[in-house]
C-alpha cells in the first residue's frame, strides 16, 4: 500500500470515533504488525480535527527562495562591486541565499589587482619613449636633471564577482589625501 492509502485509513478511523490506540491496533492487524504507529495516527488526528480533512502532506521546513539566477547574474555582471548584502536587500531574500545561488552560477569574489598610479596622457607618451629606447637605446646618449612633484595617491581595493576562471579588473587607487614629494632625476 501506499502512503496515501494509509492516510485515508487514518479518516476512516477517526470518523468512525475510534481514538488512535485503536486506530493503530485495527490496522496493524488488518495488514501487518509496524503497517501504522500511534504517534503519526495522533498527529494526522490533529490535523483532522483542526477542520484540516486533506490527505497531502505540507511540505516541512523553510520555503524555497524564489531567486532566479538569471536576475542575480543580470545584477552582478551590471555591477560587479555589489556586496552580497546589498544584493540580498535588492532582491529581498536572505545572505545565504545569494551566496549559494552565486556560487552555483560560478561567482567568486576576487579583489582587484593593484595598478601602483593611473597613467595621464604625457605619461603614456613617456611610456612609448620607453619602449622605443628598447629599440635603439637613444636615452643613453642624452645627459639631463629635472626635478618633478610627485603625487601620493593611495585608493582602496574592493572586491567585484567575477567567474572562477576570470581575471580581477585593475583598479587605480583614489585620491582622497594627496601627498607631493619632490623627485630629482
Amino acid at each position: 500500500m501506499y502512503p496515501r492509502d494509509f492516510r485515508v485509513l487514518y479518516l476512516n478511523e477517526w470518523k468512525s470515533g475510534h481514538n488512535a490506540v485503536e486506530a493503530a491496533r485495527n490496522i496493524n492487524c488488518a495488514f501487518g504488525e509496524g503497517s501504522a504507529n500511534e504517534r503519526t495516527i495522533r498527529r494526522w488526528y490533529a490535523k483532522f480535527e483542526s477542520g484540516d480533512k486533506s490527505l497531502e502532506i505540507e511540505d516541512r521546513g523553510k520555503p524555497k527562495s524564489a531567486l532566479n539566477d538569471e536576475v542575480l547574474q543580470v545584477l552582478v555582471e551590471a555591477n560587479p562591486r555589489q556586496t552580497v548584502r546589498e544584493l540580498s536587500e535588492e532582491l529581498n531574500v536572505s545572505i545565504a541565499t545569494i551566496s549559494r545561488h552565486l556560487k552555483l552560477i560560478g561567482k567568486v569574489k576576487k579583489m582587484d589587482k593593484w595598478v601602483p598610479y593611473e597613467l595621464n596622457k604625457r605619461q603614456k607618451i613617456c611610456n612609448s619613449l620607453l619602449i622605443r629606447n628598447d629599440r635603439d637605446p637613444f636615452l643613453d646618449r642624452i645627459v639631463t636633471c629635472d626635478e618633478k612633484w610627485m603625487l601620493y595617491d593611495n585608493r582602496r581595493r574592493s572586491a567585484q564577482w567575477l567567474d572562477a576562471d576570470e581575471n580581477p579588473k585593475h583598479m587605480s587607487k583614489p585620491s582622497l589625501h594627496p601627498k607631493k614629494t619632490i623627485v630629482t632625476v
